[in-house]
């Protein structure tokens, strides 16, 4: 079921314009013999197969829109060019009628070739011109007004083509810029793993290479001395186990110390430039966060909270403040919009809680005189004997 709903989403646009297409085949052959006389063709069995011909062909252009028009872009002009060429017969031969949808559909699909303006331009005022054509040999004000309504259907039909095409290409490339951007952070990643374990290499063999090196020679040399001279190396073979236990305390501190995440320059990238928001981060520096659980919940819980104050609230400022008190994190956040607001927890905001609870931390919300404020508290370390 979900890959068929997969499927009829991905291939919307074109059911929607076939069945368009075939209604609009099924009414104009319904509606010919009923209404002959506003029509260029008598109703014949010949001129039936002839309009049915002309509708599938249309149809064929459809089908070469969505399934071919990658492989086959060498015959693209010839099929444009044929197609249209359909669809002004059809509107000739019954005066703009009911199949002037077709241009519409026909404009819709010709826009994604980003084809000139003119001619686009020329394309959605066509039933209007054809209109004053006719209008000339036939006496009735219903061509003309036909011609004008359909113009202005392709106006509309235009504008709201481009635009999806607009924001599909914004899509596409907001998503290639997603792709490139995790490629290079995995690089990045490769690349500072490797060299940290290049210079933990060359640290472990400039300090603690010397240093047993120098610890090997004193024990070869004791045992070979006489029994006088033993304690001299053995005290000088202890001197050097103390300095290569030094050396291992740090290498393990620096070690420890280089793990500390800057969590400060991800927040500040993520709270700059919010379209219609004030962002003020106010980060106190002694805040040291080097556990990837604890950095990743305070981030979402201020990414959720611009996300919750655009969409949610009538805020333009938000002030996200994170203090260091008594080992722990005091994350506040507040914004000057929805004053006194009814309290409604939506997914975002319990999402919150849910990340929080998994560090064993406390957040409260409320509303004020000043806008809706956020109150949460995290351990500054976490302890994993303590989580659950």
């Amino acid at each position: 079921m979900n890959k068929f709903l997969r499927l009829f989403l991905q291939r919307s646009d074109f059911l929607l314009s076939a069945v368009t297409w075939l209604f609009v085949f099924i009414y104009t052959l319904h509606a010919w013999p009923l209404s002959a006389q506003t029509a260029q063709l008598d109703y014949s069995p010949l001129h039936v197969i002839i309009v049915s011909c002309l509708f599938i062909s249309f149809f064929a252009f459809l089908v070469y829109f969505e399934f071919f028009r990658r492989r086959l872009k060498y015959c693209k002009t010839i099929i444009l060019n044929f197609t249209i060429a359909n669809v002004l017969l059809l509107m000739w031969l019954f005066n703009i009628g009911f199949v002037a949808i077709l241009l519409i559909i026909f404009l819709v699909k010709y826009s994604d070739f980003e084809p000139r303006k003119s001619i686009l331009y020329f394309l959605i005022c066509l039933p209007f011109f054809m209109a004053l054509i006719l209008h000339l040999g036939f006496d009735s004000e219903f061509v003309l007004l036909n011609g004008l309504a359909f113009t202005l259907y392709n106006s509309f039909a235009y504008r709201f083509a481009t635009r999806l095409i607009s924001e599909r290409k914004a899509k596409e490339q907001a998503a290639h810029l997603l792709r490139e951007l995790k490629a290079t952070q995995s690089l990045l990643n490769d690349t500072a793993t490797r060299d940290e374990r290049i210079r933990i290499a060359r640290d472990l063999h400039d300090t603690l290479g010397h240093h047993l090196t120098g610890l090997s020679i004193h024990l070869e040399v004791a045992s070979h001395c006489v029994s006088n001279q033993v304690p001299k190396h053995i005290a000088k073979a202890q001197q050097i186990t103390r300095l290569l236990l030094s050396d291992v305390r740090d290498s393990v501190s620096s070690m420890r110390e280089n793990q500390t995440i800057d969590l400060y320059t991800s927040l500040k990238s993520l709270c700059s430039d919010v379209a219609g928001l004030n962002v003020v981060l106010d980060y106190d520096p002694a805040i040291r966060i080097s556990d990837a659980l604890l950095a990743q919940t305070l981030f979402h819980s201020v990414q959720e909270a611009i996300t919750n104050s655009i969409k949610h609230s009538d805020a333009n400022e938000l002030n996200v403040s994170l203090q260091l008190e008594n080992q722990t994190v005091q994350l506040r956040i507040k914004d000057n919009g929805n004053k006194n607001a009814e309290l409604n927890l939506g997914n975002g905001l319990l999402g919150m809680q849910e990340r929080l609870a998994l560090v064993k931390g406390a957040i409260e919300f409320k509303h004020s005189d000043t806008g809706f404020v956020i109150n949460a508290t995290l351990p500054h370390k976490l302890n994993p004997h303590t989580l659950a």
